[in-house]
């Protein structure tokens, strides 16, 4: 009786986050912010990041969790279940919560401050329906210049990855360690680019010598 009691409970709350998402879906339409998380590869190609370091067990606040490896279509930005079809699975680790038998570590992406889901997708979204602030999660640090934060939305990344680019053709943050050359408009780089190769090529005629 008290599994099926916590089973019934499981899928009454399944339905309440299933209208939530739909809630949010609709107040999305209405504003134009976007709810949907993040794809990890598109965040990775676009910061140009390809270095990962282990960095072991870590209790991670689930509010800078942003996005998936590859269930960023299934869940909101906050890991609200968007499909009725996913009922199933959500309201067993939902019990499995309760129930005592608990979870493992999630695995996550930590890129800057933000964090994407490897496994685990239905494990932090129970565990922000249950009102949880942190979750256990192996982790595993994408090292990038680029800095991201938990707020970061999709369209930002545009100017991540001019961002990057422009990093790896000058270098700025290995010469001037600690600038911070973000700007709110993609083009801007272009034009920061161009101010450098003539600022280059005025002090190569200057000191009569090329400029490395």
């Amino acid at each position: 009786m008290l599994v099926d009691a916590q089973r019934a409970s499981a899928l009454d709350d399944f339905v309440q986050a299933r209208r939530q998402a739909d809630l949010q879906w609709l107040t999305a339409r209405m504003t134009g912010r976007s709810i949907d998380l993040l794809n990890y590869e598109d965040v990775r190609r676009a910061l140009k990041a390809t270095t990962k370091v282990e960095r072991g067990l870590q209790e991670i606040e689930l509010d800078a969790i942003v996005g998936s490896v590859g269930r960023y279509t299934d869940f909101t930005r906050n890991f609200l279940p968007r499909s009725d079809s996913m009922r199933e699975r959500w309201a067993r680790v939902r019990q499995a919560a309760t129930s005592g038998e608990g979870w493992p570590p999630v695995q996550l992406y930590k890129v800057g401050n933000a964090y994407f889901v490897l496994d685990g997708n239905h494990r932090v979204s129970v565990a922000r329906t249950l009102g949880m602030a942190t979750i256990q999660a192996y982790l595993t640090e994408v090292i990038t210049r680029i800095p991201l934060s938990p707020d970061v939305q999709p369209d930002d990344l545009i100017i991540k990855a001019r961002y990057a680019d422009f990093l790896e053709q000058t270098k700025l943050d290995e010469l001037r360690p600690g600038a911070d050359l973000s700007v709110t408009a993609p083009g801007a780089y272009r034009l920061l680019i161009e101010h450098i190769e003539v600022h280059h090529y005025y002090m190569g005629l200057n000191q009569q010598r090329p400029i490395p």
